[in-house]
């Protein structure tokens, strides 16, 4: 999906923080908690989904409440295609269905802009339903439908 809304700001610049290897921990747990569902439903073999190597060669944004993680949002550079990639947009599964992620995607996408790296651009499995309607009420727009590294096991999203 490619973002194709209008101009956003944010006002999350304090509340999110920059990654650090002291976080990995929770991060990965909250993280494989969070996408559990879905790589089960993809019938995924994926195994390692948050590995510390390539988290720690991104740009992750972690949001934190009272020592609770809420969510995170992490940016890639894709050279190859000339685009700046939303990955892995988490919200933990206590703090889903109140707007967090919209907020998070929201920081996102001002710090992109802000920032002059365009065009925005972001994968989501077409079965991730409430993912899939958050992004398109945000102002993504499917542009390709593609599997790429992700290795499916029987039939998709079934």
């Amino acid at each position: 999906m490619e973002y194709r809304g209008g101009a956003v700001t944010s006002d999350l610049e304090p509340k999110l923080i920059m990654f650090e290897d002291k976080y990995y921990g929770i991060y990965q747990k909250v993280g494989n908690d969070t996408f559990a569902d879905l790589l089960h439903k993809l019938h995924s073999n994926i195994r390692q989904f948050f590995p510390l190597d390539e988290v720690q060669k991104r740009e992750t944004y972690l949001w934190f409440e009272n020592d609770e993680l809420v969510g995170s949002i992490r940016i890639y550079h894709n050279k190859e295609e000339n685009c700046y990639e939303i990955e892995k947009v988490m919200v933990a599964s206590q703090f889903q269905g109140k707007g967090y992620g919209t907020k998070i995607l929201n920081f996102i996408v001002a710090k992109l802009q802000h920032t002059h790296r365009t065009p925005i651009v972001l994968t989501v499995a077409a079965c991730n339903d409430k993912s899939v309607k958050m992004y398109e009420k945000f102002g993504f727009v499917a542009v390709s439908e593609e599997m790429g590294e992700w290795k499916i096991e029987g039939d998709i999203c079934g």
